[in-house]
C-alpha cells in the first residue's frame, strides 16, 4: 500500500514539509545524495583570453609567420627590462598621527547596532508568527505523523549556540536548524510505562535517522551535527558542557511553546500539543539548498520497501 507525501513551503526563510514516516524522510535524502557527485564530475572549460590583453599569442594557423608582440622585438622572444615591468601607481599620502576616532567604533555606534539588531529580531518574530499563522493551512493529513522544518537560526540567538558546536563557527556563513517532529500515540506529558517505551522506540529512530541525514549533507560538503536527546549535546561534535534538552527555551525560536507544568516542563507541537517527540539538526547548508528541498518534490512511498530499508 502506497502513502503520498505531503509537503509546502512557505515564501519566508522556512521551508516545512510533512512526511509519512521518518524513514520516508531518510529514503528521500539517500535518492538525492549523488547530487554532489554529479555536480563534482561537471567539467569546466578555460575560458579564452581576453581581447584587450597585451599578450600575443601564436597563431594557431600562421604559426611563427604570424603576429608577434611587440614587447618582445629581439629575437628569441626577448625584450628590455623597462617594457615588461609595470608602472608604479602613485601612493596616496599617509597622515601622520591623525587620530583614530573617526574609524573607532565609539558607543553610540554600539547602542545603534543593538537597536538595529533588536528591530530585525522583532520583524523576524513578526514573520514567524505570520508563518505559524500560514501553517494552519498545512496541516498534515490522517497518515502523516513527522513534520520536518529547515529554518535559517535567528542572528541574536546564534551566539547561545557557539558553546554547544566548539568545533564550528556558528557566528559566520550559513546556519540553518532543522526540527523533526514526531507524531506520538501517547501523552509526553504524563508518564506512563507505555509512554516510556514509545520514547525508547523514537529515540532510537531519531538517532538512526539523523546519523544518515548528517552523513549525506557531509558527503555534499557542507557541516552538519544533530543534538542527542538523551545528553542534550552534539551527537557528532566534539564534548562540550553546554546542552540543549527538549525543554530548552531556545526552541521556543522554532514555533514550538515550554509549558511549565509546575513539577517539569514539556515541549509543546503547534498541531500535536504534547503528543510529539522533537529533535534538531544542525548544518551549514542552506534552508533552500535542493539537498534539503527535496523533501518538498511529491513522491510515493511503499511502506514495505521503506521497512526494507531499515
Amino acid at each position: 500500500m502506497a502513502t503520498r507525501l505531503v509537503c509546502r513551503s512557505t515564501c519566508r526563510s522556512r521551508l516545512v514539509a510533512y512526511l509519512p514516516s521518518l524513514q520516508a524522510a531518510v529514503h528521500h535524502m539517500r535518492a538525492f545524495s549523488s547530487y554532489d557527485e554529479r555536480r563534482q564530475n561537471t567539467r569546466h572549460m578555460e575560458e579564452p583570453p581576453e581581447a584587450d590583453s597585451k599578450t600575443v599569442w601564436p597563431d594557431a594557423i600562421l604559426g611563427p609567420f604570424g603576429p608577434t608582440d611587440k614587447r618582445f622585438p629581439l629575437p628569441g622572444l626577448v625584450g628590455a627590462r623597462h617594457q615588461l615591468v609595470a608602472p608604479k601607481q602613485q601612493e596616496l599620502p599617509f597622515a601622520k598621527g591623525l587620530s583614530d576616532i573617526l574609524s573607532k567604533e565609539l558607543p553610540q555606534d554600539r547602542q545603534a547596532k543593538v537597536i538595529v539588531q533588536a528591530a530585525a529580531n522583532a520583524q523576524q518574530m513578526s514573520e514567524a508568527e505570520e508563518d505559524d499563522v500560514l501553517l494552519d493551512d498545512l496541516s498534515p493529513s490522517t497518515l502523516d505523523t513527522l513534520e520536518y522544518v529547515a529554518q535559517d537560526c535567528p542572528e541574536l540567538i546564534r551566539k547561545d549556540f557557539m558553546d554547544l558546536f566548539p568545533g564550528f563557527d556558528v557566528s559566520r556563513g550559513r546556519f540553518t536548524v532543522i526540527t523533526i517532529s514526531q507524531k506520538t500515540d501517547n501523552d509526553m506529558s504524563a508518564w506512563s510505562v507505555d509512554m516510556e517505551l514509545e520514547r525508547e522506540e523514537l529515540l532510537e529512530q531519531f538517532v538512526t535517522a539523523a546519523q544518515e541525514i548528517c552523513s549525506f549533507l557531509q558527503e555534499a560538503g557542507f557541516w552538519a551535527d544533530f543534538i542527542d536527546p538523551c545528553s542534550g549535546r552534539p551527537f557528532l561534535g566534539p564534548y562540550t558542557n553546554s546542552t540543549m534538552f527538549e525543554t530548552d527555551e531556545r526552541y521556543r525560536h522554532f514555533g514550538f511553546t515550554i509549558d511549565d507544568l509546575g513539577c517539569c516542563k514539556v515541549i509543546s507541537h503547534h498541531i500535536w500539543g504534547t503528543h510529539a517527540y522533537v529533535g534538531c539538526l544542525f548544518t551549514n547548508a542552506a534552508y533552500n539548498h535542493p539537498i534539503i528541498q527535496e523533501l518538498t518534490e511529491p513522491r510515493t512511498y511503499d511502506e514495505e520497501e521503506c521497512d526494507q530499508e531499515d
